[in-house]
């Protein structure tokens, strides 16, 4: 097994199906108290209404920030970066993709809120309350 086949194997026991299938990971960013991994939305995943059209990729939207699982005693989010395309030629409005990756009103990976909820009854400011108070 090589290592971009160990790296995939680790990455698919961290993050969401959906996330491993439609971006690539670009950073890993280990602070005091939280780990930041950065995906970016592959090139290759050009929006349906551009299909078959000469695009362009016109950067990026906001960036978004998921809170997931947490690994060694830290907060760990996904930085989650979608493209922009254009037709090329064109001064025409960009288009993106859009994932299901987190439920209405909830920054954190669907799993992870699911666990808060279901599992300890809290948002994930009470969670992140508690989890500090257990491992400081």
């Amino acid at each position: 097994m090589t290592t971009k086949d160990l790296h995939q194997e680790l990455l698919k026991l961290v993050a969401p199906a959906e996330v491993i299938n439609n971006f690539d990971l670009k950073e890993i960013t280990e602070k005091k108290d939280s780990i930041i991994i950065l995906f970016e939305e592959k090139p290759e995943r050009i929006p349906e209404e551009l299909d078959g059209k000469e695009v362009i990729m016109d950067g990026f939207v906001n960036t978004i920030s998921l809170q997931t699982f947490p690994l060694k005693d830290k907060t760990v989010y996904f930085a989650i970066r979608r493209r922009r395309w254009k037709e090329k030629g064109t001064s025409e409005k960009s288009y993106s993709n859009t994932y299901d990756l987190h439920d209405k009103g909830m920054k954190t990976t669907k799993e992870f809120g699911a666990f808060l909820k279901e599992e300890l009854g809290l948002q994930p400011a009470e969670y992140n309350k508690l989890w500090r108070s257990l491992t400081n």
